[in-house]
């Protein structure tokens, strides 16, 4: 898989996380929900890069 791959699926995985800890917190709305589902997509595509950079593959 190509380090565009690994970034896409990061990026999903924390849209959801993102989504899943805005409501672990009692928060709700279209305002919370772009803060924490922006902020999850960012994080998961910085570690999905990460993870393929680690992993060695070209």
């Amino acid at each position: 898989m190509s380090r565009d791959n690994y970034r896409t699926i990061g990026a999903i995985v924390g849209l959801v996380l993102g989504i899943g800890i805005m409501y672990l917190f009692s928060m709700s709305g279209i305002v919370p929900g772009a803060l924490f589902g922006a902020g999850g997509c960012v994080l998961g595509g910085i570690v999905g890069e990460q993870i393929f950079d680690r992993r060695g593959q070209q």
